[in-house]
Protein backbone atom coordinates (compact mmCIF):
# COMPACT_ATOMS: atom_id res chain seq x y z
CA UNK A 1 0.00 0.00 0.00
CA UNK A 2 0.82 3.41 -0.48
CA UNK A 3 3.11 5.83 2.19
CA UNK A 4 1.42 8.43 3.33
CA UNK A 5 4.19 10.57 2.12
CA UNK A 6 2.83 10.08 -1.39
CA UNK A 7 -0.37 10.75 -1.46
CA UNK A 8 -1.26 12.07 -4.43
CA UNK A 9 -4.56 13.99 -5.47
CA UNK A 10 -6.38 12.60 -7.90
CA UNK A 11 -8.29 14.39 -10.69
CA UNK A 12 -11.99 15.41 -9.58
CA UNK A 13 -14.32 13.68 -11.86
CA UNK A 14 -18.35 13.16 -11.96
CA UNK A 15 -19.71 10.71 -10.14
CA UNK A 16 -21.46 8.03 -12.09
CA UNK A 17 -24.44 5.79 -11.18
CA UNK A 18 -22.04 3.04 -11.30
CA UNK A 19 -19.60 4.67 -9.10
CA UNK A 20 -22.65 5.25 -6.58
CA UNK A 21 -23.01 1.79 -6.24
CA UNK A 22 -19.31 0.87 -5.62
CA UNK A 23 -19.13 3.73 -3.03
CA UNK A 24 -22.39 1.65 -1.54
CA UNK A 25 -20.44 -1.76 -1.88
CA UNK A 26 -17.27 -0.24 -0.59
CA UNK A 27 -18.85 1.21 2.41
CA UNK A 28 -20.30 -2.31 3.11
CA UNK A 29 -17.43 -3.96 2.67
CA UNK A 30 -13.93 -1.65 3.69
CA UNK A 31 -11.44 -3.39 5.66
CA UNK A 32 -12.94 -6.97 5.29
CA UNK A 33 -11.76 -8.22 1.90
CA UNK A 34 -8.30 -7.80 2.97
CA UNK A 35 -9.00 -10.09 5.92
CA UNK A 36 -10.73 -12.89 3.99
CA UNK A 37 -8.92 -16.46 4.61
CA UNK A 38 -8.53 -18.58 1.86
CA UNK A 39 -10.00 -21.23 3.10
CA UNK A 40 -13.04 -19.36 3.24
CA UNK A 41 -12.87 -17.00 0.23
CA UNK A 42 -16.49 -14.72 -0.62
CA UNK A 43 -18.39 -17.42 -3.06
CA UNK A 44 -19.36 -13.73 -4.68
CA UNK A 45 -16.48 -12.15 -6.55
CA UNK A 46 -15.76 -8.25 -7.29
CA UNK A 47 -15.87 -9.83 -11.29
CA UNK A 48 -19.05 -10.66 -10.63
CA UNK A 49 -20.65 -7.73 -9.11
CA UNK A 50 -18.94 -6.36 -11.60
CA UNK A 51 -20.41 -8.11 -14.44
CA UNK A 52 -24.16 -7.83 -12.97
CA UNK A 53 -23.37 -4.19 -12.65
CA UNK A 54 -21.97 -3.50 -16.39
CA UNK A 55 -25.71 -5.24 -17.38
CA UNK A 56 -27.26 -2.86 -15.00
CA UNK A 57 -25.43 -0.16 -16.83
CA UNK A 58 -26.62 -1.09 -20.44
CA UNK A 59 -30.03 -1.88 -19.11
CA UNK A 60 -29.91 1.71 -18.53
CA UNK A 61 -28.62 3.30 -21.49
CA UNK A 62 -30.96 1.11 -23.36
CA UNK A 63 -34.09 2.56 -21.20
CA UNK A 64 -32.22 6.09 -21.58
CA UNK A 65 -31.81 5.29 -26.03
CA UNK A 66 -35.83 4.57 -25.66
CA UNK A 67 -36.99 7.38 -23.19
CA UNK A 68 -35.08 9.63 -25.66
CA UNK A 69 -37.25 8.01 -28.69
CA UNK A 70 -40.42 8.40 -26.64
CA UNK A 71 -39.72 12.23 -26.10
CA UNK A 72 -39.07 12.59 -29.57
CA UNK A 73 -42.25 10.62 -30.83
CA UNK A 74 -44.56 12.88 -27.83
CA UNK A 75 -43.41 15.79 -30.05
CA UNK A 76 -44.10 14.49 -33.39
CA UNK A 77 -47.84 13.62 -31.95
CA UNK A 78 -47.97 16.94 -31.02
CA UNK A 79 -47.22 18.56 -34.25
CA UNK A 80 -49.24 16.23 -35.56
CA UNK A 81 -52.55 17.04 -33.11
CA UNK A 82 -51.67 20.77 -33.72
CA UNK A 83 -51.96 20.14 -37.64
CA UNK A 84 -55.43 18.45 -37.90
CA UNK A 85 -56.65 20.80 -35.42
CA UNK A 86 -55.42 23.88 -37.94
CA UNK A 87 -56.96 21.50 -40.44
CA UNK A 88 -59.94 21.04 -38.56
CA UNK A 89 -60.50 24.82 -38.30
CA UNK A 90 -59.74 25.34 -41.98
CA UNK A 91 -62.64 22.58 -42.63
CA UNK A 92 -64.46 24.67 -41.05
CA UNK A 93 -64.26 27.64 -42.62
CA UNK A 94 -64.58 26.34 -45.90
CA UNK A 95 -68.56 24.85 -44.66
CA UNK A 96 -69.06 28.60 -43.42
CA UNK A 97 -67.97 29.84 -47.08
CA UNK A 98 -69.34 26.99 -48.48
CA UNK A 99 -73.48 27.91 -46.89
CA UNK A 100 -72.60 31.79 -47.10
CA UNK A 101 -72.09 31.14 -51.34
CA UNK A 102 -75.18 28.50 -51.22
CA UNK A 103 -76.86 31.54 -49.65
CA UNK A 104 -75.88 33.98 -52.41
CA UNK A 105 -76.86 31.30 -54.95
CA UNK A 106 -80.37 31.10 -53.32
CA UNK A 107 -80.87 34.56 -53.32
CA UNK A 108 -79.58 34.99 -57.17
CA UNK A 109 -81.65 32.02 -57.76
CA UNK A 110 -84.96 34.03 -56.16
CA UNK A 111 -83.82 37.13 -58.61
CA UNK A 112 -83.86 34.97 -61.73
CA UNK A 113 -87.25 33.28 -60.58
CA UNK A 114 -88.44 37.08 -60.47
CA UNK A 115 -87.02 38.15 -63.51
CA UNK A 116 -88.39 34.99 -65.47
CA UNK A 117 -91.94 35.76 -64.06
CA UNK A 118 -91.78 38.96 -65.08
CA UNK A 119 -90.65 37.71 -68.87
CA UNK A 120 -93.16 35.38 -68.95
CA UNK A 121 -95.97 38.08 -67.93
CA UNK A 122 -94.65 40.66 -70.56
CA UNK A 123 -94.63 37.73 -73.46
CA UNK A 124 -98.06 36.90 -72.33
CA UNK A 125 -99.16 40.45 -72.74
CA UNK A 126 -97.36 40.38 -76.21
CA UNK A 127 -99.50 37.66 -76.88
CA UNK A 128 -102.34 38.76 -75.91
CA UNK A 129 -102.00 41.86 -77.74
CA UNK A 130 -100.97 40.16 -80.94
CA UNK A 131 -103.72 38.06 -80.79
CA UNK A 132 -106.03 40.25 -80.75
CA UNK A 133 -104.74 41.95 -83.79
CA UNK A 134 -104.69 38.69 -84.94
CA UNK A 135 -107.85 38.16 -84.73
CA UNK A 136 -109.37 41.94 -85.84
CA UNK A 137 -107.36 41.04 -89.08
CA UNK A 138 -104.67 43.99 -90.30
CA UNK A 139 -108.04 46.54 -90.42
CA UNK A 140 -107.42 47.98 -87.57
CA UNK A 141 -104.08 49.00 -88.23
CA UNK A 142 -105.46 50.21 -91.63
CA UNK A 143 -108.20 51.50 -90.44
CA UNK A 144 -106.12 53.68 -88.27
CA UNK A 145 -103.79 54.67 -91.09
CA UNK A 146 -107.11 55.87 -93.68
CA UNK A 147 -108.76 57.39 -91.05
CA UNK A 148 -105.87 59.85 -91.21
CA UNK A 149 -107.13 63.33 -92.35
CA UNK A 150 -103.28 64.26 -92.98
CA UNK A 151 -100.09 63.00 -94.26
CA UNK A 152 -98.48 64.37 -90.83
CA UNK A 153 -101.36 62.56 -89.07
CA UNK A 154 -100.57 59.41 -91.18
CA UNK A 155 -97.02 59.32 -90.35
CA UNK A 156 -97.81 59.96 -87.03
CA UNK A 157 -99.87 56.86 -86.77
CA UNK A 158 -97.82 54.75 -88.64
CA UNK A 159 -94.68 55.84 -86.51
CA UNK A 160 -96.78 55.19 -83.41
CA UNK A 161 -98.00 51.66 -84.46
CA UNK A 162 -94.25 51.11 -84.88
CA UNK A 163 -93.27 52.12 -81.76
CA UNK A 164 -95.43 50.39 -79.91
CA UNK A 165 -94.03 47.57 -80.92
CA UNK A 166 -90.51 48.29 -80.24
CA UNK A 167 -91.20 49.26 -76.80
CA UNK A 168 -92.39 45.76 -76.26
CA UNK A 169 -89.79 44.19 -77.85
CA UNK A 170 -87.23 46.27 -76.04
CA UNK A 171 -89.01 45.66 -73.29
CA UNK A 172 -89.31 41.61 -73.90
CA UNK A 173 -85.48 42.27 -74.16
CA UNK A 174 -84.26 44.04 -71.31
CA UNK A 175 -86.25 41.23 -69.12
CA UNK A 176 -84.02 38.66 -71.13
CA UNK A 177 -80.88 40.14 -70.95
CA UNK A 178 -81.11 40.77 -66.81
CA UNK A 179 -82.21 37.36 -66.83
CA UNK A 180 -79.24 35.99 -68.58
CA UNK A 181 -77.23 38.34 -66.36
CA UNK A 182 -78.35 36.43 -63.57
CA UNK A 183 -77.90 33.11 -64.78
CA UNK A 184 -74.17 34.23 -65.32
CA UNK A 185 -74.01 35.40 -61.86
CA UNK A 186 -75.37 31.90 -60.65
CA UNK A 187 -73.19 29.81 -62.55
CA UNK A 188 -70.19 31.85 -61.18
CA UNK A 189 -71.38 31.21 -57.56
CA UNK A 190 -71.80 27.64 -58.48
CA UNK A 191 -68.17 27.80 -59.72
CA UNK A 192 -67.02 29.07 -56.50
CA UNK A 193 -69.30 27.22 -54.19
CA UNK A 194 -67.89 23.56 -56.12
CA UNK A 195 -64.29 25.13 -55.95
CA UNK A 196 -65.40 25.28 -52.09
CA UNK A 197 -66.27 22.14 -51.70
CA UNK A 198 -63.15 20.61 -53.75
CA UNK A 199 -61.33 22.82 -51.34
CA UNK A 200 -62.87 21.19 -48.66
CA UNK A 201 -62.68 17.65 -49.90
CA UNK A 202 -58.99 17.94 -50.18
CA UNK A 203 -58.99 19.56 -46.61
CA UNK A 204 -60.96 16.40 -45.35
CA UNK A 205 -58.42 13.82 -47.17
CA UNK A 206 -55.78 15.89 -45.46
CA UNK A 207 -57.55 15.10 -42.60
CA UNK A 208 -57.75 11.62 -42.76
CA UNK A 209 -54.66 11.05 -43.92
CA UNK A 210 -53.05 13.04 -40.53
CA UNK A 211 -55.20 11.14 -38.31
CA UNK A 212 -53.71 7.95 -39.65
CA UNK A 213 -50.33 9.03 -39.29
CA UNK A 214 -51.45 10.06 -35.63
CA UNK A 215 -53.05 6.68 -34.94
CA UNK A 216 -49.58 5.15 -36.26
CA UNK A 217 -47.78 7.53 -34.08
CA UNK A 218 -50.06 6.32 -31.16
CA UNK A 219 -49.72 2.65 -31.77
CA UNK A 220 -45.86 3.47 -31.90
CA UNK A 221 -45.48 5.29 -28.94
CA UNK A 222 -48.19 2.02 -27.02
CA UNK A 223 -45.33 0.08 -27.90
CA UNK A 224 -41.88 1.84 -27.20
CA UNK A 225 -43.97 2.48 -23.80
CA UNK A 226 -44.13 -0.86 -23.60
CA UNK A 227 -40.60 -1.38 -23.99
CA UNK A 228 -39.81 1.26 -21.91
CA UNK A 229 -41.40 -0.36 -18.93
CA UNK A 230 -39.73 -3.35 -20.09
CA UNK A 231 -36.45 -1.55 -19.67
CA UNK A 232 -37.69 -0.09 -15.97
CA UNK A 233 -38.46 -3.44 -14.54
CA UNK A 234 -35.37 -4.95 -16.34
CA UNK A 235 -32.85 -1.99 -14.82
CA UNK A 236 -34.88 -2.46 -11.58
CA UNK A 237 -34.34 -6.35 -11.30
CA UNK A 238 -30.55 -5.80 -12.34
CA UNK A 239 -29.76 -3.36 -9.79
CA UNK A 240 -31.63 -5.32 -7.31
CA UNK A 241 -29.62 -8.10 -8.26
CA UNK A 242 -26.12 -6.21 -7.40
CA UNK A 243 -27.68 -5.06 -4.24
CA UNK A 244 -28.45 -8.77 -3.68
CA UNK A 245 -24.80 -9.60 -4.33
CA UNK A 246 -23.26 -6.93 -2.44
CA UNK A 247 -25.14 -8.29 0.22
CA UNK A 248 -24.35 -11.33 -0.10
CA UNK A 249 -20.32 -10.84 -0.46
CA UNK A 250 -20.61 -8.53 2.39
CA UNK A 251 -21.94 -11.50 4.83
CA UNK A 252 -19.30 -13.28 3.56
CA UNK A 253 -16.40 -11.46 3.93
CA UNK A 254 -17.70 -10.94 7.10
CA UNK A 255 -17.73 -14.72 8.07
CA UNK A 256 -14.45 -14.92 6.81
CA UNK A 257 -13.20 -12.02 8.93
CA UNK A 258 -14.41 -13.28 11.56
CA UNK A 259 -13.15 -17.02 10.77
CA UNK A 260 -9.56 -15.66 10.00
CA UNK A 261 -10.28 -13.42 13.63
CA UNK A 262 -10.46 -16.35 15.20
CA UNK A 263 -8.06 -18.88 13.64
CA UNK A 264 -5.48 -16.04 14.23
CA UNK A 265 -6.73 -15.24 17.99
CA UNK A 266 -6.30 -19.21 18.49
CA UNK A 267 -2.73 -19.59 16.90
CA UNK A 268 -1.02 -16.51 18.82
CA UNK A 269 -2.86 -17.82 22.37
CA UNK A 270 -0.83 -21.13 21.34
CA UNK A 271 2.03 -19.38 20.26
CA UNK A 272 1.86 -17.44 23.41
CA UNK A 273 1.41 -20.61 25.64
CA UNK A 274 4.14 -22.40 23.78
CA UNK A 275 6.23 -19.41 23.91
CA UNK A 276 5.63 -19.50 27.84
CA UNK A 277 6.45 -23.44 28.21
CA UNK A 278 9.62 -23.11 26.63
CA UNK A 279 10.25 -20.49 28.57
CA UNK A 280 9.49 -22.12 31.97
CA UNK A 281 11.37 -25.30 30.41
CA UNK A 282 14.63 -23.76 29.43
CA UNK A 283 13.91 -21.66 33.53
CA UNK A 284 14.03 -25.26 34.97
CA UNK A 285 16.60 -26.31 33.05
CA UNK A 286 18.75 -23.53 34.15
CA UNK A 287 19.10 -22.04 30.41
CA UNK A 288 18.04 -18.61 29.03
CA UNK A 289 15.07 -17.19 27.82
CA UNK A 290 16.70 -15.52 24.59
CA UNK A 291 17.22 -19.53 23.29
CA UNK A 292 13.82 -20.83 23.66
CA UNK A 293 11.18 -21.51 21.00
CA UNK A 294 7.56 -21.26 19.95
CA UNK A 295 5.71 -23.44 17.43
CA UNK A 296 3.29 -21.79 15.48
CA UNK A 297 1.94 -22.86 12.09
CA UNK A 298 4.23 -25.48 11.17
CA UNK A 299 7.21 -23.41 11.58
CA UNK A 300 9.64 -23.07 14.99
CA UNK A 301 9.81 -18.95 15.13
CA UNK A 302 12.17 -16.92 18.25
CA UNK A 303 11.00 -14.70 20.37
CA UNK A 304 12.14 -11.00 19.73
CA UNK A 305 15.32 -9.67 21.96
CA UNK A 306 17.40 -6.13 21.94
CA UNK A 307 16.42 -3.93 19.08
CA UNK A 308 14.36 -6.81 17.34
CA UNK A 309 11.87 -5.86 21.15
CA UNK A 310 12.14 -2.25 20.77
CA UNK A 311 10.69 -2.72 17.24
CA UNK A 312 7.90 -5.63 18.75
CA UNK A 313 7.26 -2.60 21.84
CA UNK A 314 6.46 0.18 18.71
CA UNK A 315 4.32 -1.92 17.12
CA UNK A 316 2.20 -2.30 20.00
CA UNK A 317 2.25 1.31 21.10
CA UNK A 318 2.46 2.97 17.16
CA UNK A 319 -1.40 3.81 15.93
CA UNK A 320 -2.06 3.32 12.63
CA UNK A 321 -1.20 6.29 9.59
CA UNK A 322 -4.94 5.87 8.53
CA UNK A 323 -6.91 3.04 6.09
CA UNK A 324 -4.45 2.44 3.28
CA UNK A 325 -1.10 3.59 4.72
CA UNK A 326 0.33 0.63 5.99
CA UNK A 327 3.95 1.55 4.75
CA UNK A 328 3.34 4.45 6.92
CA UNK A 329 2.98 2.38 10.23
CA UNK A 330 6.05 0.53 9.09
CA UNK A 331 7.88 3.67 8.92
CA UNK A 332 6.48 5.03 12.28
CA UNK A 333 7.09 2.12 14.38
CA UNK A 334 10.73 1.90 13.23
CA UNK A 335 10.72 6.16 13.97
CA UNK A 336 9.18 5.18 17.25
CA UNK A 337 11.55 2.25 18.04
CA UNK A 338 14.84 4.59 17.71
CA UNK A 339 16.05 2.67 14.44
CA UNK A 340 15.38 5.31 12.14
CA UNK A 341 13.28 6.82 8.80
CA UNK A 342 12.43 4.86 6.16
CA UNK A 343 9.94 5.69 3.48
CA UNK A 344 8.52 4.68 0.43
CA UNK A 345 5.21 2.24 -0.31
CA UNK A 346 4.57 -1.44 0.48
CA UNK A 347 6.03 -2.50 -3.20
CA UNK A 348 9.32 -0.44 -2.78
CA UNK A 349 9.38 -1.65 0.65
CA UNK A 350 9.10 -5.12 -1.02
CA UNK A 351 11.91 -5.21 -3.93
CA UNK A 352 14.51 -2.79 -1.83
CA UNK A 353 14.80 -4.72 1.44
CA UNK A 354 12.80 -8.54 0.83
CA UNK A 355 14.88 -11.51 -0.14
CA UNK A 356 14.00 -14.29 1.38
CA UNK A 357 10.45 -16.54 1.37
CA UNK A 358 12.09 -19.46 3.85
CA UNK A 359 10.55 -19.14 7.37
CA UNK A 360 13.78 -20.34 8.56
CA UNK A 361 15.12 -17.06 7.71
CA UNK A 362 12.63 -15.03 9.31
CA UNK A 363 13.77 -13.33 12.28
CA UNK A 364 12.04 -10.60 14.65
CA UNK A 365 11.85 -6.97 13.88
CA UNK A 366 11.88 -7.65 9.80
CA UNK A 367 9.44 -6.76 7.63
CA UNK A 368 7.47 -8.89 5.65
CA UNK A 369 5.63 -7.77 2.30
CA UNK A 370 4.21 -8.43 -0.99
CA UNK A 371 4.42 -6.31 -4.10
CA UNK A 372 0.90 -6.49 -4.61
CA UNK A 373 -2.21 -8.31 -3.64
CA UNK A 374 -5.73 -8.17 -5.11
CA UNK A 375 -8.28 -6.83 -1.92
CA UNK A 376 -8.56 -3.16 -3.32
CA UNK A 377 -7.28 -0.97 -6.34
CA UNK A 378 -4.75 0.61 -3.91
CA UNK A 379 -3.37 -2.49 -3.15
CA UNK A 380 -2.99 -4.22 -6.43
CA UNK A 381 -0.55 -1.32 -7.27
CA UNK A 382 1.23 -0.80 -4.01
CA UNK A 383 1.11 -3.98 -1.95
CA UNK A 384 1.24 -4.33 1.51
CA UNK A 385 3.56 -4.73 4.07
CA UNK A 386 3.77 -6.00 8.13
CA UNK A 387 6.31 -6.30 10.72
CA UNK A 388 7.21 -10.25 12.00
CA UNK A 389 7.55 -9.29 15.88
CA UNK A 390 8.86 -13.15 16.42
CA UNK A 391 6.85 -15.70 17.92
CA UNK A 392 4.73 -16.61 14.74
CA UNK A 393 3.21 -13.00 14.92
CA UNK A 394 3.07 -10.31 12.17
CA UNK A 395 1.79 -6.79 13.02
CA UNK A 396 0.00 -4.90 10.42
CA UNK A 397 -2.07 -1.63 9.41
CA UNK A 398 -5.23 -2.85 7.53
CA UNK A 399 -8.74 -0.83 7.24
CA UNK A 400 -6.77 1.68 10.04
CA UNK A 401 -6.51 -0.65 12.77
CA UNK A 402 -3.34 -2.46 13.81
CA UNK A 403 -3.97 -5.83 13.46
CA UNK A 404 -1.87 -8.96 14.57
CA UNK A 405 -2.20 -12.60 12.47
CA UNK A 406 -0.12 -15.63 12.77
CA UNK A 407 3.01 -15.71 9.44
CA UNK A 408 1.23 -18.58 8.11
CA UNK A 409 -2.43 -16.75 7.83
CA UNK A 410 -0.81 -13.50 6.53
CA UNK A 411 1.09 -15.40 3.91
CA UNK A 412 -1.88 -17.13 2.95
CA UNK A 413 -3.97 -14.24 2.53
CA UNK A 414 -1.76 -11.98 0.77
CA UNK A 415 0.48 -14.50 -0.79
CA UNK A 416 -2.83 -14.87 -3.49
CA UNK A 417 -1.16 -13.51 -6.37
CA UNK A 418 2.50 -12.79 -5.50
CA UNK A 419 4.97 -14.33 -2.89
CA UNK A 420 5.61 -12.73 0.35
CA UNK A 421 8.92 -11.91 1.47
CA UNK A 422 11.13 -10.49 4.35
CA UNK A 423 13.54 -8.84 5.20
CA UNK A 424 15.61 -6.02 7.65
CA UNK A 425 14.47 -2.41 6.62
CA UNK A 426 16.94 -0.18 5.55
CA UNK A 427 19.27 -2.90 5.49
CA UNK A 428 19.60 -2.77 9.08
CA UNK A 429 19.84 -6.13 10.85
CA UNK A 430 18.50 -5.71 14.20
CA UNK A 431 20.16 -7.31 17.29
Amino acid sequence: MRSKHEEKVAEPRTVTRRDALRLLMGAGVAGLAVLAHPLHAAAVTQEEIDAAQKKADEAQTQLDAIADQVASLNEQMSSTMSQIEDVDNQITQKQADIESKQSEIDTKQGEIDERQKEVEEKQAKLGDRMASAYKSGTQSALDLILASTSFEELTSNIYYLDKISQSDRAMIDDVKALKAQLEQDKAQLEQEKAELETQKADLETQQANLQSLKEAQQSQLDALQAKQQEAIDLVSQLDSEVQDLISQRNEELLAAQREAERIAAEKAAAAAAAAAAAAKKNSSNGGSSNGGSSNNGGGSYSPATGSAAAVATACYRTPSAGAGYCAAWVSNVFINAGIGHFGGNACDMYYAYCYSSSTSAIKPGMIVAVPTEPYSAAARIYGHVGIYIGSGIVMHSLSGVVRSQSLSSWVSQFGVTSTPRWGWLGGVVLS
